[in-house]
């Protein structure tokens, strides 16, 4: 580069093309989490991505899963103030399933057996990961008192399969699309206009379980093929599996399962003593990592030790084996419309946990 004229103006033009590039350079991501709060696995996964420099955070989408969308999307809107990021919008999102509902889950459950967990179908769970999710069951408009406080902004106006759909062709193959609960949002997109899957540069995901012996949402299981996200919503599951992505990306619950958020990490991160820590302090609980891993690895992918490619769907016959992962190896003969997916299977956990501790522990607001 020349730079003609006086010094101070060519200095101004330079750290001008340098913070260009810089943000030219960030992945462009949309967020969609079924954002149960406060201080959740959900809730951390949401700052990994407001907490790092590496992402241009186009917006956060919720979408009905652990918790109902619309308590959902108060905690994240709460979220948001406490972490200093109230620029990102947070667009509410599907409130119920393409068709699985908690009808169907109670009907399924007298002819084949309990299930552990049901998210916002749950009657009464313990805290896990929450030091308040210890909570009965309430109606889908119910939004109960948030512990953490109400938040003073608004969700931006529209539908969460809107924005997505905006968003990929505003930035054509440049916009990582990524999902921590149930992939609602997605499928109505896809079915409202088919081009987001092969405008998005990428979908990665959390969800599905296939050789782990913990984990699954069925009460005393002891295979992981009926995970949560993908359970809550199967129906979407399949259509997302069977668009043709540039490249997709699986978390699956068996790395998870090989992740503890520990009681010495929280109180490592709660030294820092900022916002965000006090706020994961008073309300976050040890437990596995769920999604906090899919958001890393982005950041940085040599966290995965271990990955393999294979042909993923789910089971939507509504039989004992609904919301199961069905999967085959890359060299199997299937039919054209299962694709293949970058599957996660082992990772660098120390290495993970430095990375997850020095996000926690940085200043609130824009890096």
């Amino acid at each position: 580069m020349k730079c003609i004229g006086s010094r101070l103006a060519c200095t101004f033009l330079t750290v001008g093309l340098l913070i260009g590039f810089a943000s030219a350079q960030k992945i462009k991501v949309i967020v969609d989490q079924d954002a149960r709060g406060p201080g959740t696995s959900d809730q951390q996964a949401i700052l990994v991505f407001l907490q790092s420099e590496k992402f241009d955070v186009l917006g956060i989408t919720t979408v009905s899963g652990d918790q109902w969308v619309k308590e959902e999307t108060q905690h994240v809107l709460r979220l948001e103030e406490i972490a200093g990021r109230t620029d990102v919008p947070v667009i509410q999102g599907a409130e119920f399933p393409l068709i699985n509902s908690k009808e169907e889950t109670e009907r399924w459950e007298a002819l084949y057996g309990k299930f552990e967990y049901k998210g916002c179908w749950t009657e009464h769970f313990e805290a896990n990961r929450s030091t308040v999710y210890d909570e009965p069951y309430h109606a889908p408009d119910v939004v109960p008192p948030l512990k953490e406080g109400a938040p003073h902004i608004q969700a931006a106006p529209g539908t969460a399969a809107e924005f997505i759909i905006k968003m990929v062709h505003k930035y054509p193959g440049e916009v990582v699309l990524w999902a921590g609960g149930p992939l609602t949002n997605y499928a109505l997109a896809l079915k409202l206009d088919p081009e987001v899957a092969t405008l998005a540069k990428e979908f990665v995901m959390m969800g599905s379980g296939l050789y782990a012996d913990k984990g699954a949402i069925d009460a005393g299981a002891i295979d992981a093929r009926r995970e949560f996200n993908w359970w809550f919503d199967p129906e979407a599951v399949r259509i997302v599996l069977r668009a043709p992505w540039r490249k997709v990306t699986i978390t699956p619950i068996d790395i998870s399962v090989k992740t503890h958020y520990t009681a010495e990490m929280k109180a490592a991160i709660a030294k820092a003593n900022t916002p965000i820590t006090q706020y994961l302090d008073k309300y976050s609980l040890p437990g596995y990592m769920w999604d906090e891993i899919a958001g890393i690895a982005l950041i940085d992918p040599s966290i995965i030790s271990g990955q393999k490619q294979l042909y993923m769907d789910i089971d939507i016959d509504h039989g004992a084996s609904y919301g199961k992962t069905l999967f085959w190896d890359a060299k199997a003969q299937v039919p054209p419309y299962q694709r293949l997916a970058n599957v996660q299977f082992d990772i660098d956990a120390e290495k993970f946990y430095k990375l997850y501790v020095d996000l926690m522990t940085r200043a609130p607001g824009r890096h």
